[in-house]
């Protein structure tokens, strides 16, 4: 009876150590992976009202991480609201925020195509 106690816990045990080991070697999605995505939040003129609740957003739900960016967030905006500029200054300070220049024109490159919208 004795024999038949350990040779169960010593089963036990192997199966514990081998689940333990196997759930150490499962593949994990990488925290640093950075598959090429960018979110970038254009901002309009009207939006000051309810920019900081999106922002908080996006970083409390982990949006960054969930879409395997570069835990940034880029906003587009004209500059011309000093509201949203306090507001995304203010937000700078906690989250990793990125303003982006406002620009005319823009030219993107994929592939062998060429597109230009000026």
């Amino acid at each position: 009876m004795e024999i038949l106690s350990i040779v169960l816990l010593s089963v036990f045990a192997f199966y514990g150590l081998f689940v333990a080991i196997m759930e150490y070697l499962k593949v994990q999605p990488d925290e640093n992976k950075d598959a090429g995505y960018r979110i970038i939040l254009d901002i309009p003129e009207d939006a000051a009202e309810n920019l900081e609740g999106v922002i908080r957003t996006a970083f409390s739900e982990e949006m960054p991480d969930k879409l395997m960016t570069d835990r940034k967030l880029y906003v587009s905006t004209s500059g011309n609201n000093a509201q949203i500029n306090r507001i995304i200054r203010d937000m700078q300070a906690m989250y990793p925020i990125e303003v982006l220049p406002r620009i005319d024109r823009c030219c993107i490159i994929t592939g062998s195509n060429l597109y230009t919208d000026g």
